[in-house]
């Protein structure tokens, strides 16, 4: 099927962590009870965000500046990750609009699903003659990563689909993952900063880091720094290669905790 290979993947990872696993292999939500609409979360007054921040700060002992930064490290990473993955298995790019995503706490700290997907396909793949939700053929351009192409991709994006996933043809994987991340991401990381005072460059450098530390796993840390400069803002120049990996222009904020060493990609040496 059309993600196979992804979900075959997410479960091998799922079995190297003991069954803990941020994000459902399949990608889509299944009918157990407790999931919380993400876009919940970015509603004033934040009363449930503010809970999960909360929940963080006591787990850690941290202030909850430095709550909100490890709570969105760790959401930022599992709704990063399918869409990297996706697009480095098989171009084939699985976007959760914030609209759709589901969120419940968990003992990876916050799983996310979807209940329902949009998977973006270039124009070449063998899905681009089966697309539902918009004309088959119908293609999305996107050959810059410009305010004017997110604009037109998250118009895309947002297209009537039927049943749990619909596909769209498009020119841009990268385009569509920054859509992406403006949609389903920059409404947390602006709750985020105004109601616990951390900054935004730093949940999105947080971001640029679940962009780059899912593909080192695949190959070498250059098809990384190239998703992350053909992306661009806001997650482009927040990471700098280090050796056969990288180093992050920002802190996650997790060295400010009690004893805790600092993370093997911290920028404070």
């Amino acid at each position: 099927m059309l993600l196979d290979a992804l979900s075959r993947h997410l479960e091998g990872l799922a079995a190297e962590r003991g069954g803990v696993l941020g994000v459902l292999p399949g990608l889509v939500a299944d009918d157990s009870p407790g999931w919380i609409p993400a876009a919940d979360l970015v509603r004033e007054p934040y009363e449930i965000l503010l809970a999960f921040v909360d929940e963080t700060a006591a787990r850690w002992n941290a202030p909850r500046h430095v709550a909100a930064a490890l709570l969105w490290k760790t959401y930022g990473y599992w709704h990063t990750m399918p869409m990297v993955l996706g697009w480095a298995l098989h171009r084939r790019v699985p976007v959760m609009r914030l609209e759709d995503t589901l969120v419940r706490p968990s003992a990876a700290g916050i799983t996310v699903a979807a209940s329902r997907l949009t998977v973006a396909v270039l124009p070449d793949d063998p899905a681009a003659g089966t697309v539902t939700g918009i004309p088959t053929g119908t293609t999305a351009t996107a050959t810059a990563v410009g305010a004017a192409t997110v604009g037109t991709m998250a118009a895309t994006l947002a297209a009537p689909v039927s049943g749990p996933s619909g596909t769209v043809v498009v020119e841009d994987l990268a385009a569509v993952i920054r859509a992406a991340i403006l949609d389903g991401q920059r409404p947390f990381v602006q709750a985020l900063s105004a109601v616990a005072r951390v900054g935004e460059r730093t949940l999105w450098g947080s971001t640029a880091e679940a962009v780059a530390h899912p593909l080192l796993a695949l190959g070498p840390y250059a098809e990384a720094a190239r998703l992350l400069e053909e992306i661009g803002p806001p997650v482009a120049g927040l990471l700098a290669p280090d050796g056969d990996g990288y180093r992050r222009r920002t802190c996650c904020l997790w060295i400010t905790l009690p004893d805790a060493d600092p993370c093997s990609t911290c920028c404070v040496r």
